[in-house]
């Protein structure tokens, strides 16, 4: 009873955030704009592009150590909240390569291109603030992203059960560029990559001996989040939400994680409504910053799954 009450809580508050998301979507004045609203930057949707005034000049010294030292304590609690929990503790093996293909249906090389963008993402910060410009940030944020995936994998490749993966530091130094690719590849204008997670079953818990939430992939969804009002010609805008976005995403069935399972463990694609919250133009850099992070994330929206199943969810990822 007590974990109904907690579901129905949890069930409550995305309600909640959903209604007024969406009534700051329809109550935003620059949407009955007649043609192209402003955007934060430009009418070419430049939303990452920095103020001229906020680009230092200069790298300073006291703030890149200070960036260094707070990486070195998210390391630190990295390991001992995550990987002291995995296999890190155990027995070595001798160092090898292994590439698996056949874990989580490939959707944990998903997972690693996810986490290489939040390394991209938060490096890029700390290099922009201590100085760098924007294109020396991007660029050392993703080089930092791709040495802490191949020292993970390094690690990794000692481990008795695991080993190093070629593919998986690839898609995790692809993830540490994505933010650069978003500053300077125009297809990033009109496309976002996002992340969901609700826990709609237990089975990776069940059989896990870590339980880190990271590898519970059959309650995780990717996305591909397209902007169709960027896409649409001038005289056709004033029709058409700004923030309506369509996202397509990509998911697993529990089967994957249950011994001797009947079926056959399969993929799930879905179909859903989402909200571009870049289309709220905030102008401070604070708000800015906020809306950049918050847009990697897909927000419970109606969805329909379209494989292997046709089925309905008024407000995935959750599913009632």
């Amino acid at each position: 009873m007590r974990r109904e009450w907690f579901r129905l809580k949890n069930l409550g508050f995305v309600f909640a955030l959903t209604l007024v998301l969406q009534c700051l979507a329809l109550s935003t004045p620059s949407y009955a704009a007649p043609y192209d609203p402003y955007t934060w930057r430009d009418s070419t949707w430049d939303y990452r592009s920095e103020d001229s005034t906020d680009i230092p000049t200069e790298v300073s010294v006291p703030k890149l150590v200070g960036v260094a030292s707070l990486t070195l304590i998210a390391y630190g609690a990295a390991y001992w909240l995550v990987f002291e929990k995995g296999w890190w503790d155990d027995e070595k093996s001798h160092f090898h390569f292994e590439n698996d293909f056949d874990y989580a249906l490939n959707l944990d090389k998903l997972g690693h291109f996810a986490a290489g963008v939040a390394l991209g993402e938060g490096f890029y910060e700390g290099y922009h603030w201590a100085g760098a410009s924007e294109f020396q940030a991007y660029l050392f944020a993703g080089l930092s992203a791709m040495a802490t995936h191949i020292a993970i994998d390094v690690k990794d490749g000692y481990s008795p059960e695991w080993g190093f993966s070629v593919f998986d530091v690839l898609s995790g130094t692809l993830g540490g560029f994505l933010p650069m690719a978003e500053r300077y590849v125009p297809l990033f204008k009109y496309v976002d990559l996002k992340w969901s997670y609700w826990i709609n079953t237990k089975a990776y818990y069940r059989q896990s001996d870590t339980g880190i939430f990271t590898d519970d992939y059959c309650n995780q969804t990717f996305w591909a989040s397209f902007k169709p009002y960027r896409l649409l010609p001038a005289s056709v805008r004033r029709f058409y939400p700004s923030w309506l976005a369509i996202a397509a995403g990509l998911s697993i069935d529990e089967g994957v994680f249950i011994r001797n399972y009947e079926g056959t463990p399969h993929r799930e694609v879905y179909i859903a409504l989402d909200y571009d919250l870049e289309a709220f133009r905030p102008q401070s850099r604070l708000a800015r910053q906020a809306i950049k992070w918050l847009n990697y994330f897909k927000f419970p929206a109606p969805t329909v799954q379209v494989y292997p199943d046709v089925k309905w969810f008024w407000l995935y990822p959750i599913k009632f």
